[in-house]
């Protein structure tokens, strides 16, 4: 059984995961992020290798029992942009990509310290917006992203923008709605199948033999934050 932290907004989705046999561990709620987003996962929590990265705000998540190593952020998280995405950072092959100015420097320390190679991009929400099958192969609606993981050797399926539902804002992203439960098991938060690209990622999925999940088809594809898997 595998523990996730997934936002609370969505009751319908975490009973869908429990379901599953999985663990679900609710997210905090950040006061200091744009509503839209205080309790979206992928903005409170980031996991790199054996170690687990949470911000300072986030009462629960920092008591929690990880088997990991934990490290808790020094900078305070604000609502204005870049002060929301100090872990908004996407680890990929062993590199960190993301908006380098907004990092952490717990984040950074850490990649400095493990030879991480930290490789700045325009899209400050690295990690919201993309979707990571497997060590090679990904989705985003990002040009910047798919650019930068293209630069080494990975396989990008760029989608478009929009589509995908966030109170809020005019739209969400494809990382946020999506989550990888194992190695080969993937699962959209709402009816992906309405998403005008789903038979292109459907086919990317197939041929990287990734089983796809949808959760609570009778909703819209919705970005809830993602899910993070802690242990």
């Amino acid at each position: 059984m595998s523990s996730f932290v997934i936002s609370n907004k969505y009751p319908c989705f975490a009973d869908e995961l429990s379901k599953m046999g999985h663990n679900v561990i609710f997210s905090d709620t950040v006061k200091a992020f744009p509503q839209p987003e205080q309790a979206h996962a992928d903005m409170q929590i980031l996991t790199i290798n054996n170690t687990v990265f949470v911000l300072k705000e986030c009462e629960k998540l920092k008591t929690l029992p990880y088997k990991e190593n934990l490290i808790i952020c020094k900078n305070k998280a604000g609502k204005k942009y870049p002060e929301n995405i100090l872990l908004n950072f996407l680890f990929f092959n062993n590199k960190l990509y993301g908006k380098a100015s907004a990092i952490d420097p717990t984040l950074y320390k850490y990649c400095v310290k493990n030879d991480i190679e930290i490789v700045n991009i325009n899209q400050g929400y690295a990690r919201c917006s993309t979707l990571i099958l497997n060590n090679r192969t990904a989705v985003t609606a990002d040009i910047s992203i798919k650019n930068a993981l293209e630069k080494d050797g990975a396989e990008v399926l760029l989608i478009s923008s929009g589509d995908i539902k966030l109170e809020g804002y005019d739209y969400g992203f494809i990382g946020g709605a999506s989550g990888k439960i194992s190695d080969n098991t993937v699962v959209f938060f709402g009816n992906a199948e309405m998403h005008p690209y789903y038979s292109s990622i459907r086919e990317l999925c197939s041929k990287n033999k990734i089983e796809i999940k949808i959760l609570c088809k009778n909703m819209p594809l919705t970005d809830v934050g993602g899910i993070v898997r802690i242990v």
